[in-house]
């Protein structure tokens, strides 16, 4: 919490969160492993009351605001059921931005290789027109000796590389994932951070 105060943030994404807030203005899945916690100036417009798991909507500022969270265990087929949900949804939304910890591996976002996950979630955002903000092959997780790049973040594409900034943040999480800042706008008025 001091964090999120620390860099005046409007809205958190968590997955697999470690403790729930219960006092504050936070959702999530039906699992709750994926959380979206407004915790500024920007409240929640609407609440996607989602039953399914893997994902939390809630509509900010005029911004569809997905946070994911894709279980490793899942079976390719629950995979591709979990992303043709989220695609359906996203579809209804000019705005969005999609952004958590999918578990998949793509050479399209830094990975070494491709695997079945990442094909399957490469091939079901071809349908909803977002773009990647992430860059570089700096690891969004860490532990131990293994590490890979599983935290992604889509924004719609009108949301262009010069209105949005993402970046890996160099701050204890108390978690092996890296927290991860983005910021969009709209018109250079910032939107959604």
């Amino acid at each position: 919490m001091q964090t999120v105060r620390d860099l005046k943030l409007y809205l958190v994404l968590i997955s697999e969160p470690y403790e729930h807030l219960n006092d504050q203005p936070w959702e999530t899945d039906n699992t709750s492993k994926a959380v979206i916690w407004s915790c500024g100036k920007l409240p929640f417009q609407t609440i996607v009351n989602n039953k399914s798991t893997g994902f939390i909507a809630a509509s900010v500022d005029g911004i569809h605001i997905y946070s994911c969270y894709a279980l490793p265990s899942l079976s390719i087929v629950e995979f591709t059921d979990f992303l043709d949900k989220l695609t359906e949804d996203a579809k209804q939304h000019h705005s969005v931005a999609i952004a958590g910890d999918f578990n998949s591996w793509a050479v399209d976002w830094g990975s070494n290789q491709t695997n079945a996950r990442g094909k399957a979630l490469l091939k079901a955002f071809t349908t909803i027109d977002v773009v990647l903000l992430n860059y570089g092959d700096t690891p969004t997780y860490i532990k131990g000796d293994a590490s890979s790049i599983v935290d992604l973040t889509f924004v719609s594409s009108c949301f262009t590389r010069r209105n949005s900034d993402w970046k890996m943040m160099d701050i204890f999480t108390a978690s092996d994932h890296n927290a991860i800042l983005w910021e969009i706008s709209c018109d250079q008025k910032r939107t959604a951070k």
